[in-house]
């Protein structure tokens, strides 16, 4: 005789719980996108006024200007590269001010996200980008993938800046066809 193999009421229960719950989280995402009245409203007016202040920053670099106005007393650029250190206000200013003086920066394509808080995983007004750029020195050229992830305080101002891409070896592509410009910054250094 053959003995069928039937579940136990335990292992019924499991399966007829877990059944259950993945039924209930596909009703609720259907149900939000079929009507969005029943769905909480996310309010992104911080994140979209600190998205434009990242804009306004990327639009300064490629204008040449930078705007000190942007960056909190307390702002730190992290420093991301290969034994690199933060950067206080001043000094991120400073190296902002050289590099814009020494190439020109164009932002042709851009993604911007809303950064959400690693706790509750609301949206908390951070601001990440995605962003290909365009560097130039003289008649050098490079491109340049990008990633940021800039936070700010309640009064709008930006507070900490990561930037991750191959600043480093983007710039000295461009000096190796400069060799004009890395003679003068080695006569500035000395």
């Amino acid at each position: 005789m053959y003995e069928l193999d039937v579940l136990s009421p335990p292992s019924n229960l499991i399966y007829m719980k877990n059944i259950l719950i993945l039924s209930s989280a596909i009703l609720l995402i259907v149900s939000c996108n079929q009507s969005p009245v029943d769905c909480p409203e996310v309010d992104m007016s911080t994140y979209e006024k600190n998205q434009a202040t990242v804009e306004r920053m990327f639009a300064g670099f490629q204008a040449g200007e930078i705007d000190p106005s942007i960056y909190a007393a307390d702002f730190t650029d992290v420093g991301t590269g290969f034994n690199e250190v933060d950067r206080s206000k001043e000094e991120a200013i400073e190296q902002y001010g050289m590099f814009t003086s020494l190439l020109s920066m164009d932002l042709q394509e851009s993604v911007y996200l809303p950064g959400v808080d690693s706790v509750n995983f609301e949206v908390d007004g951070s601001v990440r980008y995605y962003g290909q750029w365009q560097m130039q020195m003289g008649e050098a050229t490079q491109q340049l993938m990008a990633y940021g992830s800039f936070e700010f305080n309640e009064a709008g101002e930006m507070t900490n800046l990561a930037h991750y891409g191959d600043w480093t070896a983007t710039f000295n592509a461009l000096l190796a066809e400069n060799p004009e410009v890395m003679e003068q910054m080695m006569q500035a250094a000395e």
